[in-house]
């Protein structure tokens, strides 16, 4: 029986709306703010889906000098997150 592994390296980008997140813009700000860059470490804070890799040997999060990861909402609460 031949047995094969292989690594990957990737980004994973997702993307979901969640209602709690939704917010109002001021009148003056909404044909210049789509959407909210939350700083580092808050998604922390926020739910995010559980994805997993059926069969994986092994995982881990690319943390070279800072978090390579990225969380955006819109004010109708699509949340675009982006994790290397």
């Amino acid at each position: 029986m031949l047995i094969q592994d292989y690594a990957l390296n990737l980004y994973l980008r997702q993307t979901w709306r969640d209602p709690r997140l939704e917010f109002k813009l001021p009148e003056d700000m909404t044909d210049k703010l789509e959407q909210i860059k939350m700083e580092e470490g808050k998604w922390n804070h926020l739910w995010l889906p559980d994805t997993f890799f059926r069969n994986e040997k092994d995982a881990s999060y690319h943390d070279v000098t800072v978090a390579n990861r990225l969380l955006r909402i819109n004010a109708s609460g699509h949340v675009w997150y982006t994790s290397k």
